[in-house]
């Protein structure tokens, strides 16, 4: 049995855009090489390295790269391209390189096998190209948010390893980016603009799809994990009473259905109670007036369950 992780694909992969053909990355799956461990508050499953195989991150592996012409998308769309999209994706090629010398200095060689370096760069060039895939068809604002997420995750395991700063400082940018994209596909969702259904994998990581109330879960989460940006003690109870709010909806999904994920329900009563507890204790801080006036939306909110 091969000791490699991955394999390159025996058929070459024509690029839509430029034409070059290349071979694609895949993960080996058998053999013991993905040692599952614990799953994070942020639904993303941690890996053991093993001592035959090491480190794998399969993070890194699920978007296609032209290596030529850096167009990016995951495996599902990169053949799918829109016609109409196309000139636009050849006129910015110059645009995404830029990002990646800003960023690590170089481009990475996605001829090569990945790492970390080129499987984030895979991320922020498919980011840098669903923008001009057909929002009714292919959903791309979530996979904008979900591969925002993810680009935190591995921004942060680069960081772990290097212990450069400013790795770390990218990963707070992209959790931000990350809540503002799962906040606006929430709301394209329900005003009909653009439905989530375009995305195969809700993820948000690779193992598991935690469908629509995953996505909902996370948006709280994110709300949660960037509150710290929010000085205004008024302000930030305003946001904990919506994370509440988005956390209780999930707890509804999850008494309406009964095949929704444990895990899921675990996790958001977990979060929710400690929203609770930074809800009341920042509240202490507010005026008298302002104290009321969220006494009164709970009292609303009750009555009106």
């Amino acid at each position: 049995m091969t000791e490699e992780i991955t394999f390159f694909s025996k058929d070459d992969i024509e690029c839509p855009i430029c034409s070059t053909n290349f071979k694609r990355e895949e993960l080996r799956m058998g053999g013991g090489r993905l040692n599952a461990g614990n799953l994070t508050n942020e639904l993303r499953r941690n890996y053991i390295p093993t001592q035959k195989y090491g480190k794998v991150t399969p993070l890194i592996y699920p978007i296609t790269v032209c290596p030529n012409c850096l167009y990016s998308a995951d495996d599902y769309d990169f053949l799918s391209i829109p016609q109409k999209a196309i000139d636009k994706i050849v006129k910015y090629r110059d645009v995404r390189a830029s990002y990646l010398l800003k960023i690590f200095g170089k481009i990475p060689d996605f001829s090569a096998q990945r790492d970390l370096t080129s499987g984030i760069s895979s991320y922020i060039l498919a980011m840098s190209c669903y923008p001009f895939f057909d929002k009714k068809r292919f959903s791309p604002t979530i996979k904008i948010g979900i591969y925002s997420l993810r680009s935190a995750w591995l921004f942060n395991d680069l960081y772990m390893e290097t212990k450069n700063e400013n790795y770390n400082e990218l990963s707070t940018l992209f959790y931000k980016k990350a809540s503002d994209y799962y906040e606006l596909a929430i709301n394209n969702q329900t005003k009909a603009i653009e439905p989530l259904d375009g995305a195969k994998n809700l993820g948000p990581d690779t193992d598991k799809n935690y469908g629509y109330d995953g996505v909902l879960y996370i948006n709280a989460v994110l709300k949660y994990k960037n509150i710290i940006s929010v000085e205004d003690p008024y302000e930030k109870v305003k946001k904990l009473e919506e994370i509440k709010r988005i956390l209780s909806k999930v707890f509804g999904i999850g008494k309406k259905t009964k095949n929704k994920p444990e895990v899921l329900l675990n996790f958001s009563k977990d979060i929710y109670e400690n929203v609770t507890k930074d809800f009341e204790n920042i509240k202490e801080l507010l005026s008298k007036e302002q104290q009321e006036e969220f006494y009164a939306i709970d009292k609303e909110e009750e009555d009106g369950e």
